[in-house]
């Protein structure tokens, strides 16, 4: 390849530099004599559509004229093969040449400001602003390094990230939501961009990390940033308020355009006060960093196999479950940003402990569709009336002067078999567009006539592009109204498969821990942890916040360490959490419970049924109830009966759910 000359007129001498694009090459132009760098373009991971987009651009961006913009002179092709000749600009890029003095920094962002001000100005947008795609040139060394940007415009889109396989291709830790979710983008998500430029810059890391692109896609729409301070505790507040607001997930929350923000960096640079967004009290916890997912990899895989298996056509019903505070809706999150990132559309509904209208999920999903767009087949006056009758509120906005049916009433079968068909119609034309992915969370407190209604859903469409998510609790299955039958439904026709979530062993709390912890931890804190939280992710983390909140952790030889471990605390929206499992029992039950947990984790049955209050048969079904709800578990000891509490903090919580008055009194009784 090198001593080839492109279109007899531009010699390639030497490869400067290689990517996931293509190879830059330094090249010679002999018809006006002057060095170059020519890149050729990767014509494996472009395709022709790409490659006619990206030349396209090309040309677009030659128009851009500015000194901190690499100029573009030429693209075409040859022999197959695209290029694009660029200005030649001797230096490093900026990845290569950080880190930077702190006032280096904030000349190098009004720089890039200023590229930006230029580029969105014609209508272009870089979409892959990055490290890597911002040179130095070597005219600056000894004085304010120079700054050009360079790949305007020719960023691949994300849907060219993505392979048949729904793999990430290229680097993902600069990308806006918006173009994650491929959703129109203008100039704010190079903006955003450029906060993960800021943040990485002043701080040395970057705001969302993680080993799979997915899962740091995930964090770029879901997880809270972890303030800059956290790491540079003497970062100017005006700064970081400037940083934060860059990285808000809605692009209305950012700056408006680039010549404001580099006002905002002009300002700082002063030393003026410039107003910002951030919230001006630095809590503890803002040093967690919450929202990454740990210790799930083998769940996750096989969430994004169910995917791709039902864009394939195989539609499936994946039911999570678990206990309390397991992870479910956050493993879901996970598989809700896959399916938004490979162009799916996701749909999702949630049922409430205190219950409310009957098909309330199915509402939740009917209702911004109805609102929107729907597909032509939905608007259809027998399938949008049978939708309308689970959300007749909006009537008469879609439906101001319904068709009357004439003659009689349906009978209620029939009038359910017409709005469960007028959901299965809307479904069926929704995966006709695109893949579907249909999450309902915590079913167990669904009605009956959701339940129907997906299970019916479940049925007719297995052979579409669908995917049906049901979260739910077991330590709840008694109190649902119909959900056992219906599990029971899907399980028989092979509609359904089942992913139960453990807990953490030690290991994954240990990782957990340094994941939230943002380092590693010592063996003593992870153990501690682990006995007293039993691995119950959510637990972990509030433990976590506590040890924050009381400034009981320190870094030390490394690790992190925590000092009284003997004395961890229960939080309270732990406690609040176990208490409320606790308070669904029947009365009897409760005060059961309530003495038990007086006895220890470890109970036998003998003992408190002396102390107990209750006769035989009654503590009997007290404690069938409590196991029932898993709270408990019976244990076989040497022929007496006796019963473990499910988890170490259940008998904590209790013990301080009640007055010390009673307490003291439970202890006697125990005594």
């Amino acid at each position: 390849m090198l001593g080839t000359t492109l279109l007899d007129r531009y010699r390639l001498e030497a490869v400067i530099g290689q990517g996931g694009m293509g190879t830059v090459f330094r090249a010679q132009d002999l018809v006006l004599d002057r060095a170059v760098a020519v890149k050729l373009l990767n014509e494996t991971q472009l395709g022709t559509q790409g490659r006619n987009r990206l030349l396209h651009e090309a040309r677009a961006a030659a128009q851009l004229n500015h000194p901190n913009i690499v100029s573009i002179y030429d693209a075409g092709e040859i022999a197959g093969v695209s290029f694009i000749v660029m200005e030649l600009v001797p230096g490093r890029s900026l990845y290569e040449a950080w880190p930077l003095p702190p006032g280096a920094i904030l000349d190098v962002a009004r720089q890039i400001c200023a590229a930006l001000e230029h580029a969105h100005g014609h209508g272009i947008i870089h979409r892959d602003l990055k490290l890597e795609n911002i040179l130095v040139a070597e005219e600056a060394a000894g004085g304010p390094p120079l700054i050009k940007l360079t790949d305007f415009g020719l960023a691949r889109s994300l849907a060219s990230r993505l392979t048949q396989e729904g793999g990430l291709i290229g680097t993902v830790f600069y990308l806006a939501p918006e173009i994650a979710l491929g959703q129109p983008a203008d100039g704010r998500a190079d903006l955003y961009s450029l906060g993960v430029l800021l943040y990485e810059l002043t701080t040395g890391k970057l705001p969302f990390t993680g080993d799979d692109p997915l899962a740091v896609i995930s964090q770029h729409l879901h997880a809270p940033l972890v303030p800059p301070h956290t790491h540079v505790p003497d970062l100017p507040p005006a700064l970081e308020a400037l940083i934060c607001q860059l990285l808000a997930k809605q692009p209305d929350e950012r700056p408006a355009s680039a010549a404001a923000v580099r006002a905002r960096l002009e300002q700082i640079g002063r030393g003026e006060a410039a107003a910002g967004p951030a919230d001006p009290h630095r809590s503890l916890l803002d040093h967690l960093a919450r929202g990454r997912l740990v210790g799930r990899e083998r769940e996750a895989a096989e969430l994004r196999a169910h995917w791709t298996r039902a864009v394939g056509g195989a539609g499936h019903v994946l039911l999570l479950s678990g206990e309390p505070g397991i992870g479910k809706t956050r493993l879901v999150q996970e598989l809700r940003a896959l399916a938004e990132v490979s162009g799916g559309r996701v749909l999702a509904g949630e049922c409430y402990a205190e219950g409310g209208a009957p098909y309330g999920p199915i509402t939740q999903i009917l209702r911004p569709i109805l609102l929107d767009s729907p597909p032509a087949e939905v608007r259809a006056p027998a399938v949008l009336s049978g939708l309308l009758t689970l959300v007749p509120d909006l009537r008469p906005v879609l439906a101001p002067e319904p068709a009357a049916r004439g003659g009689r009433s349906l009978e209620p079968q029939a009038e359910q078999s017409r709005v469960f068909e007028s959901f299965v119609a809307l479904c069926a034309a929704l995966t006709a567009e695109q893949p579907l992915l249909l999450c309902i969370e915590d079913v167990h407190w669904a009605d009956s006539g959701t339940l129907f209604l997906l299970r019916h859903l479940a049925r007719r469409l297995r052979r579409q592009r669908l995917l049906l998510v049901f979260t739910y609790r077991e330590t709840d299955l008694d109190q649902a109204c119909c959900l056992p039958e219906v599990l029971v439904d899907l399980n028989r026709e092979r509609l359904s498969t089942r992913l139960k979530l453990g807990r953490f062993s030690l290991d994954g709390t240990r990782a957990l821990l340094a994941a939230l912890l943002q380092g590693p931890v010592s063996d003593a804190l992870a153990a501690a942890v682990h006995h007293e939280t039993e691995g119950n992710p959510f637990f972990v983390e509030e433990v976590c916040k506590t040890l924050v909140e009381e400034s009981r952790l320190s870094l030390a030889e490394g690790s992190w360490q925590a000092a009284g471990l003997d004395e961890i605390i229960i939080p309270q929206s732990v406690r609040v959490t176990l208490q409320a499992r606790v308070a669904k029992l029947p009365e009897p039950a409760q005060d059961a419970l309530r003495l038990a947990a007086v006895l220890g984790r470890d109970f036998d049955f003998e003992t408190l049924a002396r102390a107990s209050d209750l006769d035989e048969e009654a503590l009997i079904a007290a404690l069938e109830a409590a196991e029932h709800a898993q709270l408990i578990v019976e244990a076989r000891r040497t022929g007496r009966a006796a019963f473990s509490f499910a988890h170490a903090l259940i008998p904590s919580a209790l013990r301080e759910g009640v007055s010390r008055l009673r307490r003291q009194r439970l202890h006697r009784r125990a005594g």
